[in-house]
């Protein structure tokens, strides 16, 4: 195969493939291959047309579809408030203070109280404070922030004997209003 063979089949792979040809960087190639440049001039125009024939069929191009616009701000995790127990708990709140309020249990003598918090919402709960309250309190005044708080209360009678239990879970300053999701309870 010639040399003039071979530059004129590089442009037919090129056109058919759908790349773009630089006419002139081929036509510069032929001359500087020397011998029967004419011949091989011609066949390099009608590969030419060819290009442009092709290009007045396909039209414009067509413009890259925009990227999807970004969210505002990334979706978090919510989790809803949940009651899990054998009691009833109400929600009190005044101005800015976040109390749970139950009906006082004859047979419970303290109440044991543990708070968790949890600094990730698909990590786990991490105590934060654990107390005891008298059998007469009906009270428990929360502070609530952006990371959900998960409220242990157990009522215990005077031999130790779980009496009253509920668990608030995924309680926080934003979520305070929401309806509570109530599970069921074992006991």
């Amino acid at each position: 195969m010639s040399e003039h063979a071979k530059i004129i089949d590089e442009a037919r792979k090129r056109v058919a493939s759908g790349s773009k040809l630089d006419a002139s960087a081929f036509e510069a190639r032929i001359r500087a291959a020397g011998g029967d440049t004419e011949r091989a001039l011609k066949q390099l125009a009608r590969i030419v047309s060819v290009q442009r024939a092709r290009a007045l069929i396909a039209g414009p191009p067509t413009p890259e579809p925009a990227p999807p616009p970004a969210p505002a701000r990334p979706l978090a995790l919510r989790t809803k408030p949940t009651i899990t127990g054998n009691m009833d708990i109400r929600r009190e709140r005044t101005g800015d203070s976040f109390a749970l309020a139950w009906t006082a249990e004859p047979k419970v003598v303290a109440w044991d109280v543990r708070l968790s918090e949890r600094p990730d919402v698909r990590g786990d709960y991490v105590v934060r404070e654990e107390r005891s309250l008298p059998g007469t309190e009906t009270s428990l005044e929360l502070e609530l922030g952006d990371t959900p708080l998960r409220v242990h209360l157990l009522g215990r009678a005077r031999d130790g004997r779980l009496v009253r239990r509920a668990i608030i879970s995924a309680l926080t300053r934003e979520g305070w209003d929401e309806r509570w999701q109530r599970r069921a309870s074992a006991s």
